[in-house]
């Protein structure tokens, strides 16, 4: 089993209307974690969520799931 939190900054996006520059470049700060689960040897579940933690012009949103995990050897 093993669990970890992570974080990202990111940034970009700026339009330009008859070429002038607008000041809507958008960022973001995220925080998120996943935790594994084994199930056996070859399988197992991971659980993950994140969301926003400072949004600027947009993408303001969280996200979570499950997935299955196959490991072939």
């Amino acid at each position: 089993m093993w669990c970890v939190l992570d974080g990202k900054y990111d940034f970009g996006g700026r339009t330009t209307v008859g070429g002038v520059r607008s000041d809507n470049l958008q960022g973001n700060s995220r925080v998120g974690a996943t935790l594994a689960l084994p199930v056996n040897r070859n399988n197992s579940v991971k659980l993950y969520a994140s969301t926003s933690v400072q949004t600027r012009a947009g993408s303001d949103y969280s996200i979570g799931g499950v997935a299955w995990q196959f490991r072939w050897w």
